[in-house]
């Protein structure tokens, strides 16, 4: 087997799950009475999906497994996956199901894939040994599986099929098993050998019905040449031919010239080796009419032999309107999606402003009014010094002044949405404004050492738009960073004709998860303790943008952020990459 959890060789060990009593005539009588009932419940299956439920059942219900199924190779043959039939003793595992649908195995792969390879039966005496080589063990652990066993089902053709069983149970190694398994697996592949054979024949047969009856829809037969032998008179008007027009043409009369390589090629495979990857089954393909026009089709195509040769019959429905319709429904549902995804943004940035601007409309709002209660009572009965009136005085100004800077924040930032803004630029001093900004937010900047870094950097910008991007990323520092920390503020021309304007802080530092996110609009780090809207930010970068410039962020090596907006010199420098 090939590593499934604890497997070592190509031999199958005994191991839990045993199906047998050690005594040699009970084992005897066991591998006859499941014999027999294999024979029996195969035979009387009306499918190979009936089939191979019967044989996980018999197996289970003979021995300790709980779980059971089905591995099959997947139609290219490259690969085996969990086919559809499986077997649980009781209800509870199907997670372990699904972490098997999940999955596939190529020729050699443990557990499953080496089975498959080798045709030999194999186990895992203990599933969580080799974790790499089981690949489910979480779902197992789950569960409660410790022990697998895999069986292959064999044809003339190779191993049609990988029979997987699953035990809770850590029974000792048990004499026997290897000639029960091998015993039962010769009678089930034999077995199922014949049930796969009738049931191809029947297919074969009810295809056949299916062209003789269906009369609407076009039907087209050719030989191993490629010669078509027959079309009915719904085939001959769909593709824009009269009476028998068709009968003795090349199919590839009604096939794009683009597929007739891979025509021929399909046909000459088949012919070659009886596979075929369209026979039996529906495809969406192109026709082609007599006009050179192409037309979408659903084509179930069939084979069969006369005389020793094979032929195979097409039944072809047309379905352009359909694709036209499904087409225009995907297209309304995507439009419908956008417009539900739309609506909801807007939902959320309408809470998310609703909630934020009563915040901040509050705090500012209740400074005012304890700052004139206490101004309208001294003036009624005068108590208060001349300082403490100019202290309630400033009060009153720095929360006038956070209203004022919200409205102006949401009123800009509509402003910028709309694109109803006009830059006036005009030669400025970026570090200048700077050094004005540090002076006039001395009370806002508290105890922060303040470390500056101020060229006088001459550039074409809209000094108001740069006093405002100075200005927030100011105030985004001082929120996110206490006094008595460092602060560093440096404007630098760098050798590319582009200012440079960095805010280093000594804060928590912005998550590189939120590094390209941090700029937009009403967003925030998660867990800040922070108030306020979350709109400096973004308007530093719109304002950025409109100048042709940038804003990003950068986590200092040392701790903290360092917000940085590069703009160009020149006007017609045009937008920075």
């Amino acid at each position: 087997m090939a590593a499934s959890r604890g497997v070592v060789g190509s031999e199958v060990s005994d191991g839990p799950g045993g199906i047998m009593e050690p005594d040699s005539l009970s084992e005897a009588y066991q591998r006859l009475r499941l014999a027999h009932d294999l024979a029996v419940a195969i035979s009387a299956a009306s499918s190979v999906d009936e089939a191979f439920a019967a044989t996980l059942r018999l197996f289970s219900e003979a021995g300790d497994w709980v779980v059971a199924q089905v591995w099959l190779p997947d139609p290219s043959g490259e690969q085996l996956i969990c086919g559809p039939v499986w077997y649980q003793r009781q209800p509870g595992f199907e997670p372990f199901r699904a972490a098997s649908l999940a999955l596939h195995f190529r020729p050699g792969e443990p557990l499953l894939g080496s089975v498959w390879q080798q045709g030999e039966a194999k186990w895992a005496e203990d599933i969580d040994v080799n974790v790499a080589a089981f690949r489910r063990t979480d779902a197992a652990a789950e569960s409660g599986l410790s022990a697998a066993l895999a069986v292959p089902v064999c044809s003339n053709r190779g191993v049609i099929a990988v029979l997987e069983f699953l035990t809770q149970s850590q029974a000792p190694r048990r004499s026997g098993l290897r000639d029960l398994i091998d015993t039962a697996a010769a009678q089930l592949s034999s077995l199922m050998e014949q049930k796969l054979a009738e049931t191809l024949l029947r297919r074969s047969e009810e295809r056949f019905r299916a062209v003789a009856d269906t009369a609407s829809d076009s039907i087209v037969s050719i030989d191993a040449t490629g010669t078509i032998t027959y079309v009915n008179i719904a085939g001959a008007r769909f593709f824009g031919y009269a009476g028998d027009n068709l009968i003795g043409a090349p199919v590839t009369e009604i096939i794009p010239e683009r597929f007739h390589g891979a025509h021929r090629s399909g046909l000459a495979r088949y012919l070659a080796t009886g596979e075929g990857r369209l026979i039996g089954k529906t495809a969406l393909v192109n026709g082609r009419r007599r006009d050179g026009s192409e037309i979408p089709v659903e084509l179930s195509l069939a084979t069969w032999q006369a005389d020793g040769s094979p032929y195979f019959t097409a039944i072809i429905r047309d379905v352009s309107e359909r694709q036209r319709m499904q087409d225009e429904l995907e297209r309304a549902l995507a439009v419908k999606r956008e417009a539900i995804a739309r609506l909801s943004e807007l939902d959320r940035l309408k809470n998310t402003l609703l909630d934020a601007v009563s915040h901040d409309l509050r705090g500012p709002l209740a400074a005012i009014r304890a700052a004139t209660t206490v101004l309208q009572r001294d003036a009624e009965k005068p108590g208060l010094t001349s300082e403490q009136r100019r202290g309630y005085l400033t009060r009153l100004m720095a929360s006038a002044d956070k209203m004022r800077r919200l409205l102006d924040d949401l009123l800009d930032l509509d402003r910028l949405s709309a694109r109803d803004v006009s830059l006036q630029r005009q030669p400025t001093d970026v570090g200048q404004i700077a050094r004005r900004l540090v002076e006039e937010h001395r009370d806002a900047l508290g105890e922060r050492a303040i470390d500056l870094n101020l060229e006088s950097v001459i550039a074409e910008v809209d000094a108001a738009a740069v006093e405002r991007i100075i200005e927030n990323l100011l105030l985004n520092a001082c929120r996110h960073t206490r006094d008595g920390t460092a602060l560093g503020i440096s404007a630098l021309r760098r050798d590319d004709d582009v200012v440079v304007i960095c805010i280093d802080d000594s804060g928590p530092g912005v998550p590189e998860a939120l590094h390209g996110v941090i700029f937009e609009r009403f967003k925030q780090a998660p867990g800040s303790s922070t108030t306020g809207l979350g709109m400096g930010l973004s308007l530093v970068a719109r304002l950025a943008q409109l100048h042709g410039g940038r804003a990003w962020v950068e986590n200092r090596p040392s701790g903290g952020a360092s917000f940085r907006v590069a703009l160009p010199l020149k006007a017609e420098q045009g937008r920075l990459p």
